[in-house]
């Protein structure tokens, strides 16, 4: 499956405060309807556009078509869009650029580039991907059928669509290109934009010799931050800053990945590598040399997985947020636990209740009369109204959510978690399971990221429940509309691990762009 013919899908690039209208067109085969979200961007204003099916839109039939139009309202930095239905982001997944204003454009002019107190030479784009050598029809029915057992890694691990599948065998170059290589000037800085298209696996990433200084996560710009390897969870996106040496032109530096929370066979990836790969300066330097001198090893990544990574260490550049020094209205606790039913199919149960399915999309319900307006003293003690399927939010709430893990076998597992129509404050995490009463005032994030993809990790399981880590987050209920909250791997979101916030409805019109 490809847009426009294309895998990864041609990036889109925009500058912020621009009204986006894209026409997806399904070409696909009868038996894939399809939709398209565009991950990161909040649409403010204009819900009907998120591309999430059953909640925001119907699936794009076979020979259909869908306009989504929006505003890029306060917005920019590095996002990414990806189909929304079954396993098809495996492949149908592509760049979205969020530009601050025509400075940060990249030209061929060859003017410094600025974003913010930022300055750089260009910019090169990184797209992870997965790839399995099976149809998605076929991981499909495996995910949601009964001979479900366990997650399957993928075959190959692509960098911007490449790989080489067996680094052992002979390819012929006339067919196989080879390894991905990003070609970059002496004594430059250029900023990385890397995408976690990835669907499964948690990934670190790091180019051999050269360090690279994080200043952008998930859309929102951070006080700038050297590490030796990035962390990328299924959904995380970064910008780095990386300067280049005085090398000689023909000389490349490996892009190496590495298995990160992986129970069985830590270490390298099998063939997730690229090159960074240096090229005279001028227009003449911008061809490869015909001959290039490869790096004769890999980045090094620690050898223990270090829980949480460096998320208490990375503090926002824009300051501390007020709403961060405000009571919660309501702290929702979204556990999700999984369940094996009697035909031998597997299902994640939110809270206890089953994954639910909309004959009609939730907002299309809205719009036709169908829904009724949420009443905060008909919620479930979990804040869940059994009437509407839903999480009712209320406008202008102060909302914590908790997203506990549980043991589902003989392993805990990472879960990363993202969230449609908002960003959100990591405030704080822990081990085993939330108590209330016990936890409700930890917090172990001095400078909370806002971001919209956050990872609960695994821990050691409590005794009782078996809960195994939790994380909590939080937003500000501002933005009427459908919103899911999902595990963004996609095999796990397909099996149930999604709830959907329904916020305000009663004031979707009135704060409609369009």
């Amino acid at each position: 499956m490809l847009v426009n013919g294309q895998f990864p899908g041609p990036p889109i690039y925009v500058t912020k405060g621009d009204d986006v209208v894209i026409t997806v067109h399904n070409r696909m085969e009868t038996n894939s309807p399809s939709a398209i979200h565009y991950h990161g961007i909040r649409q403010y204003g204009s819900v009907a556009s998120d591309g999430v099916p059953g909640v925001t839109q119907p699936l794009i039939q076979p020979g259909g078509s869908y306009v989504h139009k929006f505003r890029v309202q306060n917005q920019s930095g590095t996002f990414f869009y990806h189909a929304h239905a079954g396993m098809q982001d495996d492949t149908i997944q592509g760049p979205f650029i969020v530009y601050d204003d025509e400075n940060s454009w990249p030209s061929s002019l060859g003017k410094q580039l600025s974003d913010g107190p930022f300055t750089y030479d260009d910019e090169r784009i990184i797209h992870l991907s997965e790839w399995w050598r099976q149809h998605h029809h076929q991981r499909e029915s495996y995910y949601l059928g009964p001979t479900f057992r366990f997650d399957h890694s993928a075959e190959s691990i692509l960098i911007n669509g490449r790989t080489i599948n067996n680094p052992l065998q002979i390819m012929n170059p006339a067919t196989c290109p080879g390894y991905t290589a990003l070609n970059v000037e002496p004594n430059k800085t250029y900023r990385f934009r890397i995408i976690g298209g990835n669907s499964f696996r948690t990934l670190a990433l790091a180019i051999k010799d050269h360090p690279m200084t994080i200043i952008e996560v998930d859309g929102e710009k951070v006080v700038p931050y050297e590490t030796s390897f990035l962390e990328i969870t299924p959904g995380q996106r970064f910008s780095v800053l990386v300067h280049t040496a005085n090398a000689e032109p023909g000389s490349a530096f490996a892009i190496a990945t590495n298995y990160r929370y992986r129970h069985r066979g830590k270490g390298y990836t099998e063939n997730g590598f690229g090159y960074m790969r240096y090229v005279a300066p001028g227009p003449g330097g911008k061809r490869p040399p015909r001959d290039f001198t490869y790096a004769k090893d890999f980045p090094v990544f620690p050898e223990e997985d270090g829980v949480g990574w460096i998320w208490d260490k990375l503090q926002p550049l824009q300051g501390r947020d007020q709403i961060l020094d405000e009571q919660p209205d309501r702290t929702i606790k979204l556990r999700a636990s999984i369940m094996k039913h009697g035909d031998n199919t597997t299902r994640y149960y939110m809270n206890g209740r089953p994954p639910i399915e909309h004959a009609l999309p939730l907002y299309n319900s809205l719009t036709r009369g169908l829904r009724k307006t949420p009443r905060l003293e008909e919620l479930e003690e979990d804040g869940y109204s059994a009437e509407l399927k839903t999480y009712p939010l209320f406008y202008q709430e102060t909302i914590d959510v908790v997203l506990q893990n549980a043991m589902g076998g003989i392993d805990c597992l990472l879960h990363p978690w993202h969230t449609h129509g908002h960003s959100h404050h990591l405030i704080a995490s822990g081990v085993g399971e939330y108590n209330h009463e016990e936890h409700k005032d930890i917090r172990n994030f001095a400078t909370p990221l806002y971001k919209d993809v956050s990872v609960v990790y695994p821990s050691e399981p409590d005794p009782v429940t078996r809960g195994c880590g939790w994380t909590k987050i939080r937003i500000k209920a501002d933005n009427p509309g459908y919103w899911a909250i999902h595990c963004h791997i996609t095999a796990h979101m397909l099996q149930g691990k999604m709830a959907v916030f329904e916020e305000s409805p009663d004031l979707i019109e009135a704060f409609s762009v369009y």
